[in-house]
C-alpha cells in the first residue's frame, strides 16, 4: 500500500504552477476575451441606464431603444457564461457569470409585471445596480486572476 494521500479540496504552490503551465492557449485567449467582454458589458450596462434617462427625462419613445438594447445584453451575458467554461475559470467565477444571467432574467420579468404589483417592479433599477456592481466585481476577479496567472508562470520560467 501507498501512504500517498489525495486531497483535492487545497491546493499546495507547486500544484497550481502546474496547472499554470498546463494552460492551454485557448484557455489563456479566452480568458482575456472573457475579460474584454465583462469590461463591455459593464459599458453596456451603462449605455442602458442612459437609454432608460432618456426616456424619463427627455423622451419617452426613447423606451423602445432601452427595450431593444437589452436584448443585447441578454446575449452579452450568455457569452460570458459560456466564455467562463471555455476559459476554465474558478467555479466561484463561473457562478458569478450564471448570475449576471439570472439578474437578467429578473430584469426582465420585473419590466413585465402588472401595475398592480408596481412595488415589485420598482425592483427594476435596483436589480440593475446590483448586475453593475456584480460585473465589475467579476471584472477584478478576472484581473486577479490572470495576474496571478502571469505571476506563476514567470516564476517557473524564470
Amino acid at each position: 500500500m501507498s501512504n500517498l494521500t489525495v486531497n483535492r479540496g487545497e491546493t499546495e504552490e507547486g500544484d497550481r504552477t502546474v496547472e499554470i503551465t498546463n494552460l492551454s492557449p485557448l484557455v489563456v485567449r479566452a480568458r482575456f476575451v472573457f475579460k474584454a467582454m465583462v469590461r463591455i458589458f459593464a459599458i453596456c450596462i451603462m449605455i442602458q441606464v442612459f437609454l432608460a434617462g432618456l426616456a424619463l427625462f427627455w423622451n419617452s419613445a426613447q423606451w423602445a431603444s432601452h427595450t431593444g438594447f437589452s436584448r443585447l445584453l441578454i446575449i452579452f451575458s450568455i457569452l460570458i457564461l459560456v466564455i467562463s467554461f471555455i476559459a476554465r475559470l474558478p467555479l466561484s467565477l463561473r457562478i458569478r457569470s450564471a448570475g449576471l444571467f439570472g439578474i437578467i432574467i429578473l430584469l426582465a420579468v420585473s419590466a413585465k409585471l402588472p401595475s398592480g404589483i408596481g412595488y415589485v417592479s420598482a425592483l427594476h433599477p435596483v436589480l440593475a445596480l446590483m448586475m453593475f456592481f456584480g460585473t465589475v466585481s467579476l471584472a477584478r476577479k478576472t484581473d486577479d486572476l490572470i495576474k496571478a496567472n502571469k505571476q506563476g508562470s514567470a516564476e517557473q520560467s524564470g
